[in-house]
């Protein structure tokens, strides 16, 4: 009798989380944790950083507003980088203004949305950013 070689489960998809908000990285890190490898970043400066290490991030979620580098720099940063530059983008943040939004669309983010919105939304944009990947 053969016995079938065993089932290998796919390797979790991997988030990496940039926000200088301890309290929001938190939030996010329970949020998505249980379904995903999840990595956590302070600042623009360590989030590009990270986002360079293997194994490299299939999302990144990223908040504008961040000391050091900020979210739209570091974004500016991966899109010049020959092996990030297709990994999605998703900015979730406080700036909702016009203005900030235009600044952050013109980095080609999968989604640029507000902190204060449902979580139920960034899970649903996390699905489908992560579908391509």
């Amino acid at each position: 009798m053969t016995v079938p070689p065993p089932r290998r489960t796919p390797p979790r998809k991997f988030i990496l989380f940039v926000d200088d908000d301890e309290e929001m990285r938190t939030a996010i890190y329970n949020l998505f944790s249980r379904d995903y490898r999840v990595s956590l970043a302070i600042d623009g400066v360590d989030g590009y950083l990270k986002a360079n290490i293997q194994p490299r991030p299939d999302l990144i979620i990223v908040d504008v507003a961040m000391p050091k580098l900020d979210g739209i720099t570091m974004v500016r940063r991966i899109r010049e980088n020959q092996v990030l530059r297709e990994v999605p983008i998703i900015f979730l943040t406080g700036r909702m203004s016009p203005a900030s939004l235009i600044e952050g669309m013109a980095v080609t983010p999968f989604a640029y949305l507000p902190k204060s919105g449902d979580p139920a939304v960034l899970e649903e944009k996390v699905k489908y950013a992560l579908q391509g990947t």
